[in-house]
């Protein structure tokens, strides 16, 4: 039927059909073209604001690793895809030494793929002859080895977009990981790791006889008294200990044995005419030219 004014009017089937037919596909016509400025105004948007949101999310992925086996799948991986430089800084406690034996064949892969490896070890590793060997082949395969008094945790840094911290700096071994992807987190740590770079003593002058050379953190590195009678050792040990931190504490950071650090103090306390390490510390924190002075004296 058609409504024409008032009155209705018979149609035929096949012209109704025809014209449900032609509204259908007009209709349908209009959403697929709303459907299809939609989807333009959707892609453009996301043209603008992924590449903002994927970078923000690169900047702050951070992964906790557990587990030995774990550990070092995710170093390999990386070691893989590394393209220009790998920075290490190791305070102590070492690895056992078949580890560091097969660590050494690993890196003289990556030195002949082109990658720079720069290593920070304390100055209490050459009060030794346990890991001599161990720092003079990796300086022989071409890593640029770094001595400093002392390394505040451990720290690899792959190339400065990738850096993996330890979760317990004062017991690494065994502890599980934070892996952080990212230049944005990595490059405070990079900067950090350069400050400690520079201040450190080159591994062939830490080692030459006499005095070691260079100044501030890394200056007199070797085992021996520096400029003045306090030897690289001790002087760590007054700073620390200035800090408010134990004698396990201390040994800890340093990578030495807690006798070792008790030797030094007891030389400090007799040195300062002091009859404990709290009046040794105190005096010391009083004076502050009796640091210098002790320096001076031979």
């Amino acid at each position: 039927m058609r409504e024409t004014g008032s009155l209705l009017e018979p149609v035929e089937p096949e012209a109704a059909l025809v014209r449900t037919m032609t509204a259908y596909q007009t209709q349908a016509a209009e959403q697929v073209r709303g459907a299809t400025e939609l989807q333009q105004l959707t892609d453009s948007l996301l043209t603008v604001y992924r590449p903002a949101v994927a970078s923000e999310a690169s900047h702050v992925e951070v992964e906790y690793i557990v587990g030995a086996q774990r550990k070092e799948r995710t170093v390999n991986g990386l070691n893989v895809t590394v393209r220009e430089s790998i920075d290490s800084m190791h305070p102590g406690p070492m690895p056992p030494m078949d580890l560091l034996k097969r660590s050494l064949q690993q890196d003289e892969m990556l030195i002949g793929r082109g990658i720079r490896l720069r290593c920070l070890y304390p100055q209490s590793l050459l009060q030794g002859s346990r890991y001599t060997p161990y720092l003079r082949e990796l300086t022989a395969i071409g890593a640029e080895v770094r001595i400093i008094d002392q390394a505040p945790c451990d720290l690899l840094i792959q190339d400065r977009t990738a850096a993996f911290l330890m979760t317990d700096p004062e017991q690494p071994l065994g502890k599980p990981v934070i892996l952080v992807r990212g230049a944005a987190l990595v490059k405070t740590l990079t900067t950090i790791y350069d400050d400690y770079w520079l201040r450190a003593t080159p591994y062939e002058q830490a080692t030459a006889p006499g005095p070691a050379p260079g100044t501030g953190a890394g200056a007199g590195a070797g085992s021996g008294a520096g400029a003045g009678g306090l030897t690289a050792q001790e002087q760590v040990v007054i700073r620390l200990m200035a800090g408010g931190l134990s004698d396990d504490q201390i040994a800890r950071k340093m990578g030495v044995s807690r006798r070792t650090v008790q030797r030094a103090i007891t030389k400090l306390m007799d040195r300062l005419h002091t009859t404990s390490r709290f009046k040794a510390g105190l005096k010391l924190a009083q004076d502050p030219h009796l640091l210098a002075q002790l320096r001076r004296e031979r």
